[in-house]
């Protein structure tokens, strides 16, 4: 007999004009005369695409406050901020709208709505997250994250230095996922955040803690992934591609939500506090600049990755993720100026830094320190 877990997934809806529906979705959760706090990516609001998201709550006959104070790479101060704005109004319905950056930082919100405690105080799981009761709505804006399916946040310090936050109550009750959200998003960043969605299905399907029950999650996110990406870069208004997007980050989110990443995503948040690389393109440098070294690890799940890719096996990982992106027009190797922000030592250290270790110690492949000190130097110079 095999001894399993998978997580609670959240509620997914998905359609074209989902996201005008979030007010009758609320009533369904919440019920009538919900007091919601929207929590918003502010780029957003001058396309247009939080007005009609407020409407419909409104309409609906919530009352509504919004939040739009956020960065790309969301600081505690911030999430400490929209939660003082949920307590002053004794919010009952957390709605965050956007990217990774307010997705995790609706979520957090949503459960420290439930205690007086700073966000500061649930860094890296130093102490238990409190029950949440508050709902709490997903609604992307990007295809990428799947931080509308997975129960973690990323939150950083005033200092730039990112710090995980997970547990059950972060899962969104959620996830109303919209593909005409996502038409306008530049080729570049359509591009990268759909690699981020491919490199989580690709380390959950590989990494130490995979399990068969889960692959499914993967695999899916992965022909998802692989099969809309182009299309989406290079058809922007192709809502077929969109959609297909959306499904490989949200299938992503929930295999990550059962494995964990790897090391792509350990190097991947290195190099993202230390020299601000959005993060699809930070994870999509360091998978491949490390892939010959953590195939070792589980040779036959690779095979199997790059067989889902197109391939024949392992070995053509690389040359498949190579040929997309040149047909969609982007790089997956490190630009010059990338390479003079960041210094294989300083790389190194971050890689077994509290704040990443633990996706280090999910990779396939054990890293003995030597290991560290040769991943980090091949990122750089990849």
């Amino acid at each position: 007999m095999t001894n399993f877990t998978l997580a609670k997934h959240p509620a997914m809806r998905l359609s074209v004009g989902a996201s005008t529906t979030c007010g009758e979705r609320v009533t369904e959760i919440v019920g009538a005369s919900a007091r919601v706090v929207l929590i918003f990516d502010p780029a957003l609001k001058p396309l247009g695409l939080v007005d009609p998201v407020v409407g419909s709550m409104t309409d609906a006959g919530h009352a509504v406050e919004t939040f739009g104070d956020l960065t790309s790479d969301p600081k505690e101060s911030s999430v400490d901020a929209a939660t003082r704005l949920a307590h002053e109004m004794e919010s009952n319905c957390i709605v965050g709208l956007g990217g990774g950056s307010a997705l995790d930082t609706s979520k957090v919100v949503a459960v420290l709505a439930q205690t007086s405690e700073p966000c500061a105080a649930y860094r890296l799981g130093q102490a238990q997250l409190p029950f949440r009761t508050t709902a709490l709505i997903s609604i992307p804006t990007t295809a990428g994250t799947g931080s509308e399916t997975t129960g973690t946040s990323i939150i950083s310090e005033e200092g730039g230095t990112k710090n995980w936050f997970w547990g059950p109550p972060l899962k969104p009750d959620l996830a109303l996922m919209d593909p005409r959200l996502i038409v306008g998003l530049p080729a570049y960043w359509t591009f990268f955040t759909g690699m981020d969605a491919l490199v989580h299905s690709i380390e959950s399907r590989t990494n130490r803690y995979r399990y068969a029950e889960n692959d499914p999650l993967a695999e899916r996110g992965i022909v998802e992934a692989i099969t809309h990406l182009e299309r989406a870069v290079n058809e922007p208004g192709n809502l077929e591609a969109r959609t297909g997007m959306m499904l490989a980050a949200a299938y992503g989110g929930l295999a990550i939500g059962n494995t964990g990443c790897a090391v792509a995503h350990n190097i991947g948040h290195a190099l993202g506090s230390i020299a601000g690389i959005p993060h699809g393109r930070a994870v999509s440098l360091a998978l491949l600049s490390t892939l010959e070294w953590t195939i070792e690890g589980n040779r036959p799940a690779f095979d199997r990755v790059g067989q889902l890719l197109g391939g024949q096996g392992a070995g053509d990982i690389g040359t498949v993720l190579h040929g997309l992106a040149d047909r969609c027009g982007q790089s997956l190797k490190m630009s010059a100026e990338e390479k003079e922000l960041v210094e294989a030592q300083r790389l190194a250290a971050d890689m077994v830094a509290p704040a990443n270790i633990s996706m280090l110690q999910a990779t396939a492949r054990d890293a003995l320190p030597e290991d560290v000190d040769a991943l980090a130097r091949w990122t750089v110079a990849a």
